[in-house]
């Protein structure tokens, strides 16, 4: 990696920072991480601790990009929305304004409550008889619907 920027862009510039992370820091970070492990660690200390350097900020894609990825962990249901905060080194939101709930799509509910109204619409309507009719502007029926033969 020579790091000739004379036809450089926004978004091979910021690949070039990522390449400099995992190809030169990278090993570095390894080669300390292990030191600090061996140097300061007591052998029964080592099952319970381990060293770890955070280079997350130095990889950080641009903005646009990680607000995609949190939308989509969000909506899928595996992370919460401390959990996003945490990595944009946020404030939590408290727990019982919902800051640690993990929620799946289907306008956002909880990922336990999943699926709990499919039967409850089922059985409520199960044995009556159901009609609905919508009218056009001249009155006349569109749709009639009765659920009970």
């Amino acid at each position: 990696m020579v790091g000739d920027l004379e036809k450089s862009s926004f978004s091979n510039i910021e690949q070039q920072s990522l390449e400099f992370v995992k190809y030169t820091l990278d090993p570095w970070v390894v080669r300390w991480e292990q030191a600090l492990q061996k140097a300061l660690l007591l052998p029964s200390e080592k099952r319970a601790y381990f060293v770890k350097f955070n280079v997350d900020g130095l990889l950080r894609g641009d903005y646009a990009s990680r607000m995609n990825g949190y939308a989509v962990a969000r909506q899928n249901g595996w992370m919460s929305a401390n959990d996003i905060r945490e990595l944009e080194d946020m404030n939590r939101i408290p727990a019982e304004l919902g800051g640690d709930l993990y929620l799946v799509n289907g306008n956002m509910t909880r990922l336990a409550d999943a699926g709990a109204f499919a039967g409850q619409n089922n059985a409520e309507t199960e044995g009556s008889k159901v009609e609905q009719i919508t009218k056009t502007k001249t009155g006349s029926p569109l749709l009639e619907l009765d659920t009970k033969r």
